[in-house]
């Protein structure tokens, strides 16, 4: 038993090292490996867990959830349940099962909230919440972790004000929404970076009917990411402000454009509004 117990810990350690260089292979084999010298439920949990994360690193999400269900089969009174629900929260979200990445994700944070890893929880729930059209739910996580992201993270930082500035969009909060996007562009972003907060901002200048500015912000959005990844977004404001510019020549181009790369797209309902209006004006014109 007790060369069992060596081998066991020497395993492990290896196992570990390997996991922490990011040798996810190395990494499962030797978890594997120890699991043939312990005996006891509770570190064969202990192994369970640490092996979710290996699968979820590899992208085997499904394993990775597996794994984690393994831990409390083994030992039901596994203490470290925040670690647990994270993984599990994070797999279910690759996966796209977003009702089952909520529930994982809140369990996480009901076990513990004030790690900085768990902050990172709170990113990914708010996310969620958000893509949801709950900006209600995802306004207090955005506004608590942004101070956390300030010190330690700057992209989180970056993205966490994205959010925040279209939530105040959505809100109808117009002066915070800006003073986010625009605190954005001063850190000296990258070039995706900067483009987000001219998105944003591109938004806001549509709303208050200043096409102008909307026009050269979409230009400058195009120029910094061309592969941005909301180009509908940016083709739809661009139409749209080409044509309350009474520039029709130019709306019926991105018109034809947008008909042809998003058939079925989000905009396609107000686009065909504008181009009938269009339409209808050019016959009721006397030659």
């Amino acid at each position: 038993m007790e060369n069992d117990l060596t081998k066991y810990n020497e395993f492990l350690r290896k196992a570990r090292n390997y996991l922490k260089s990011k040798q996810y292979k190395n990494a499962r084999l030797m978890y594997f490996q120890a699991q043939n010298f312990i005996h006891d439920s509770t570190n064969k949990a202990i192994i369970w867990a640490e092996l979710s994360w290996v699968y979820y690193y590899e992208k085997d999400y499904q394993k990775a959830i597996e794994a984690a269900e393994n831990v409390l089969i083994y030992d039901n009174q596994y203490s470290a349940l925040d670690d647990l629900y994270r993984v599990q929260g994070y797999a279910y979200l690759a996966n796209k099962n977003y009702n089952l990445a909520e529930k994982y994700l809140t369990l996480s944070l009901e076990n513990n909230t004030s790690d900085d890893k768990q902050q990172f929880v709170k990113y990914e729930l708010a996310k969620l919440y958000f893509r949801q059209g709950n900006y209600d739910l995802s306004y207090p996580y955005f506004n608590e972790i942004l101070n956390f992201f300030y010190k330690f993270n700057q992209e989180y930082t970056l993205s966490t004000l994205f959010y925040l500035g279209f939530i105040h969009y959505y809100l109808q909060n117009k002066i915070q929404s800006r003073r986010n996007f625009e605190e954005i562009l001063k850190f000296q972003p990258s070039s995706q970076r900067k483009a987000s907060a001219y998105f944003g901002l591109a938004f806001l200048e549509f709303q208050e009917r200043n096409y102008l500015n909307v026009v050269s912000l979409c230009e400058k959005i195009m120029m910094l990411d061309d592969n941005f990844f909301d180009r509908e977004s940016v083709g739809f404001l661009t139409a749209a402000s080409y044509y309350y510019l009474g520039r029709k020549d130019i709306f019926n181009e991105y018109f034809q454009k947008m008909m042809k790369v998003y058939p079925d797209g989000r905009y396609k309902n107000e686009l065909e509004k504008l181009h009938r209006q269009d339409f209808n004006k050019e016959i009721e014109s006397p030659d």
